[in-house]
């Protein structure tokens, strides 16, 4: 499959969840509702109950997962972040400075949002035993109740109600995504994870606050704190994705 349609099914992985995340919210009256607040997961489940094309979606994903080389995650975040070195490092035109580096910040913590998803669904996909991990560990899927015609009535039954769990995750939460990382395929990592938080806080800061914090202060990005974020982004993936490799070895 060609880049092209990488692209195209990640950009609609992302709309689909922004929408649902603004769905919720309204529907909770809290326009700074994450998944910790209280009503969230339900509404996430009716939203994907009736959104009319999440079966087909799902499918796709299936089949792509399936399709994908592991090293080929990696390869599609590094061109991200160069793209994002290379825009700023080009002439940017003082009147839209900000909002370049606004979205180059964004774009940065979701190409590593992408990686940690893609990455951790294909990997859980590829191996039976993950499958089952999954199955055992993660706490959506030991509440669901299922009739035992779902398990003979479709094939691989087990492992697409998995990936329909992964695929409701949201992978900026990077301390929660690493426990499901663990939880699934018994990962272990020691990375701190510190200066992660501060970024994807701040991710959520100029996404959902319009660039403003919880005292409502507004959040100061210049090209230092913007240059320093993405590197710190870039050294962690590299290093999930050689210790995942590691792992995989084992």
């Amino acid at each position: 499959m060609g880049r092209s349609s990488d692209w195209a099914i990640e950009v609609a992985e992302q709309n689909y969840i922004d929408q649902r995340e603004e769905w919720i919210r309204r529907e909770l009256g809290d326009p700074d509702a994450d998944e910790s607040t209280d009503g969230w997961h339900e509404l996430e489940l009716q939203y994907d109950q009736t959104y009319e094309h999440w079966e087909d979606y799902l499918q796709e994903e299936y089949e792509w997962h399936h399709s994908q080389n592991h090293s080929d995650f990696y390869v599609s975040f590094s061109r991200s972040i160069d793209d994002l070195k290379n825009i700023l490092a080009s002439h940017i035109e003082p009147a839209v400075i900000q909002t370049v580096y606004k979205m180059a910040y964004v774009h940065a913590v979701t190409a590593m949002e992408t990686y940690l998803g893609d990455s951790l669904k294909s990997t859980v996909l590829g191996n039976k035993e993950y499958i089952a991990n999954a199955a055992k560990n993660l706490n959506e899927l030991t509440q669901r109740k299922f009739k035992l015609e779902d398990f003979v009535s479709e094939n691989d039954f087990v492992a697409k109600i998995v990936l329909e769990q992964l695929c409701k995750y949201l992978y900026h939460d990077v301390a929660r995504v690493m426990t499901i990382y663990k939880a699934t395929i018994g990962f272990d990592y020691s990375y701190d994870l510190s200066e992660l938080i501060k970024i994807t806080t701040m991710r959520h800061d100029l996404v959902h606050r319009n660039g403003k914090d919880n005292d409502g202060n507004r959040v100061e990005l210049g090209l230092g704190i913007l240059n320093r974020s993405i590197e710190e982004i870039e050294a962690f993936v590299k290093y999930l994705d050689k210790t995942l490799k590691e792992h995989h070895e084992e």
